[in-house]
């Protein structure tokens, strides 16, 4: 990759030129911290610049970022990255097969935004005439996350699949409103999640009340299937040999293992745009243990927001949104959550409760919880809502900070 990136990628040539590298120097995935971080805003003001004069147009296809970040990119994907992709893919569809070991190909469920939707119908559409589409294509189902639980849920008993797939924050709604019901529903055998997180109590709600197993997935329109969860839930195992992974401080130096930082990645097979020590906005750390699956990839943890997220005490001192999730962990009758620090001293908290919520003492509970943790000098309220708002992506974020992040 490094070799081809220098022949036929004009950002990697004058990168490795003005530092006085050549391709032979990069001989192992450590060595791709030679090269400086790559920044997303370099993307988006020249993206002809990482692609490569090898590839044609027409082998291509371009696929877009939600804009979550305020700052969307264009990724152009060339058929053999594809391809690539879609089989490392199957080692998170992997994961689900002992729930389902009748048969081999399964039904599967989509609920995602339509450019999401839309990408992943691209990606089909390249793999039909394939040797691999019988092997790893099941028939799916693709429904929009814009549309409410109640309008997917008949179509999602009429098609019956074996496992859906969506945002964590869209099945938190779904299995939400299914267990207040009580409605007719086709239970999948396991369902999967990524895009944002899955809360701990609508996990358990998911796995324990309903029965299902919740496997996570880790993915972006840079480097798609990243990591995947497996039956253990220790972490999400990464795709180390298409993907591998670094994360990093503010200055692009890797952290030690269990440090939380940004996540920082390599697609190692897209050689129509290349993307090599790509700062992705993720946090997330490494894990050093072994799995006890006996899967040999590595392990992270699972993504905890973006360095956008930073929050901050009434000293000034930046602190990782993680510092808030046990707060909300164990409350048992909330089933998604958002925290807005509106400033150093303003919290805002945003709750979908169960109709058995106590509101007057969960709000007294968590704000003596914050103020243990962010001084008792700070300024709380809480607002209960039958949904909240998403990202132009779709994503619900659990921790927003409303002020500039340093």
């Amino acid at each position: 990759m490094a070799a081809h990136a220098y022949r036929f990628v004009p950002y990697y040539r004058e990168t490795l030129d003005r530092l006085g590298l050549r391709p032979s120097d990069f001989r192992t995935v450590d060595d791709l911290a030679r090269l400086p971080v790559l920044e997303r805003r370099e993307i988006q003001s020249a993206p002809e610049r990482f692609l490569s004069s090898a590839r044609s147009a027409g082998r291509r296809v371009c696929f877009h970022t939600g804009g979550s970040t305020g700052a969307p990119i264009s990724v152009y994907h060339g058929l053999d990255a594809i391809l690539q992709t879609a089989v490392h893919g199957q080692r998170y569809h992997d994961v689900f097969a002992p729930h389902f070991p009748a048969r081999r190909r399964s039904r599967e469920t989509w609920i995602f935004p339509s450019a999401v939707s839309n990408t992943m119908r691209a990606h089909r559409l390249q793999l039909d005439n394939t040797f691999l589409a019988e092997r790893i294509v099941s028939s799916r189902q693709f429904l929009s996350m814009l549309d409410p639980p109640e309008k997917n849920i008949p179509l999602i008993n009429t098609f019956k699949p074996d496992v859906i797939h969506s945002y964590g924050s869209y099945l938190e709604v779904l299995f939400a409103r299914l267990q207040a019901t009580g409605e007719a529903f086709h239970r999948p055998k396991a369902v999967g999640f990524g895009g944002d997180g899955l809360s701990d109590s609508a996990r358990r709600l998911i796995m324990d009340h309903f029965g299902i197993p919740a496997f996570s997935f880790y993915s972006s329109v840079e480097a798609p299937s990243i990591a995947f969860e497996c039956g253990e839930h220790r972490g999400l195992h990464i795709n180390e040999d298409i993907y591998p992974l670094r994360v990093v401080d503010a200055s692009g130096r890797s952290l030690p293992s269990g440090e939380y930082g940004e996540v920082v990645i390599s697609n190692l097979v897209n050689r129509t745009m290349v993307l090599l020590n790509y700062r992705l906005g993720d946090l997330a750390a490494l894990l050093s243990d072994p799995c006890a699956c006996g899967r040999s990839l590595p392990l992270m943890s699972f993504p905890a927001g973006r360095k956008d997220d930073w929050l901050e005490l009434a000293s000034g001192e930046p602190v990782h949104p993680s510092l808030v999730y046990p707060l909300l962990r164990d409350e048992e009758a909330v089933l998604q959550y958002q925290v807005v620090q509106e400033s150093p001293l303003d919290f805002h908290v945003v709750l979908v409760a169960k109709t058995s919520c106590n509101r007057p003492e969960t709000e007294a509970r968590l704000a003596a919880k914050f103020g243990r943790v962010f001084g008792g000098e700070i300024r709380f309220r809480v607002s209960f809502v039958s949904f909240i708002s998403r990202t132009p992506s779709g994503k619900v974020k659990p921790v927003m900070s409303m002020r500039q992040n340093p």
